[in-house]
C-alpha cells in the first residue's frame, strides 16, 4: 500500500544469498588436529591447536569430547597447545577456534572410543556396536 501511494519513494526487501564456509577464505588454512588419551582411571586427556583467549574454546573442545566419550565433564583436562603434540595448528582466528579444533577433538575421540568398543567387544564376545558408552 506504501509503494501505491507515494510514486516516487518506494519501500521493498531485499535477499542477498551469500555461501561462506567457516573462517579462513584460504582454505588450507582450514585444518586442525587433536589428540586424546584415555587413562585406566577414566581420566581423559585433550591437546588440540587452538589457543584459548578467554573465549571458551578448551571448556567447549572439553564438552565435545565429553559427549563423544559418555563421561562427565570434571574428567577431561585439555591441556596448552604444543607442537610437539598437535603440530602445524592454524591460527586461532575468523571465529575458527571451536569449528576447527572441537571437530578434530571430536573425530579424535570417537576413534578412541571405536576403538575401545572393539577391544571390550572382544573381551565379552559381543559386537562392538553393543558397547555402550555413558556415565
Amino acid at each position: 500500500s506504501w509503494n501505491a501511494r507515494h510514486p516516487t519513494l518506494k519501500r521493498g526487501l531485499a535477499v542477498t544469498p551469500v555461501k561462506f564456509g567457516i573462517s579462513f577464505t584460504a582454505t588450507l588454512f582450514n585444518q586442525a588436529g587433536a589428540l586424546v588419551h584415555v587413562y585406566t582411571d577414566g581420566s581423559v586427556q585433550v591437546n588440540h591447536g587452538g589457543t584459548e583467549m578467554g573465549q571458551g574454546l578448551h571448556t567447549k573442545v572439553a564438552q565435545i569430547v565429553a559427549d563423544e566419550l559418555g563421561v562427565p565433564l570434571d574428567r577431561v583436562l585439555v591441556t596448552a597447545s604444543d607442537t610437539s603434540k598437535v603440530p602445524n595448528a592454524s591460527a586461532t582466528a575468523a571465529s575458527s577456534g571451536t569449528d576447527l579444533n572441537g571437530r578434530a577433538a571430536q573425530f579424535a575421540a570417537r576413534h578412541v572410543r571405536d576403538n575401545l568398543a572393539a577391544f571390550v567387544a572382544g573381551l565379552d564376545h559381543c559386537g562392538a556396536g553393543a558397547v555402550q558408552f555413558e556415565n
